[in-house]
């Protein structure tokens, strides 16, 4: 497989005063470069848990992740710099405008075109006119087209969205829908999608519910 992220009899757990807590024992997935994926469940199963191993945020309790690019073995490291990140809470720079916030990850990686791609970004997701805005200024589908923008900019692999909805109203989450399995169909990203939203996770080409049994593909 070109691209790939495979986890293999994961386990995941956390140790607390009162014992341990566990999420979720011995699961595989393979997540596939240029595909989408959605994981729904109830809460408390994991699912956000879940979307940082597989972005390489933090290590398993248990079991094993390999992350394949360009058919080649490459670290965590490597695969958070080919990775782009979508929140709930959108997680813009207060101090930064529309702008600044998109061009910032390549500013990052030295690319003296930062400002001039991010533009051509601000078009893409209809915002050219709120380029000087800072977030405070910007409604929260404004923010979130804007975290969208800054996720595509550096061309990324792989791109994860934990609940990337789950802050807005039902026509504001389908425009926000459409611009992240739009723009991941044109840049040929693989899309990973922890949500709530059945509506959201059925629009992936794969779908799976986690829950207190495991991992179940529903789709």
């Amino acid at each position: 497989m070109k691209n790939q992220i495979a986890l293999n009899n994961v386990s995941h757990y956390f140790e607390t005063p009162h014992g341990r807590i566990s999420l979720f024992d011995d699961l595989s997935l393979n997540i596939s470069g240029q595909s989408s994926l959605a994981i729904t469940g109830p809460s408390g199963v994991g699912k956000s848990s879940l979307l940082s191993l597989a972005a390489g945020l933090e290590p398993p309790r248990d079991g094993e992740i390999s992350f394949t690019c360009e058919g080649q073995q490459i670290s965590i490291v490597e695969l958070r710099q080919k990775s782009g990140f979508i929140f709930q809470q959108f997680h813009l720079l207060e101090e930064l405008d529309a702008l600044g916030n998109i061009a910032l990850p390549l500013r990052l990686k030295g690319n003296r075109k930062a400002n001039e791609i991010a533009r051509n970004w601000l078009d893409k997701i209809g915002l050219s006119d709120r380029a000087n805005h800072k977030p405070n200024q910007l409604s929260g589908g404004e923010q979130q087209r804007v975290a969208i923008a800054r996720a595509f900019v550096t061309d990324p692999v792989f791109i994860f969205a934990d609940e990337p909805t789950g802050n807005l109203d039902a026509q504001t989450s389908t425009g926000v829908s459409d611009l992240m399995f739009d723009f991941a169909k044109q840049t040929g990203s693989a899309l990973v999608i922890v949500t709530h939203s059945e509506e959201l996770a059925q629009r992936a080409e794969k779908c799976f519910a986690l829950s207190d049994t495991g991992l179940e593909q529903i789709k």
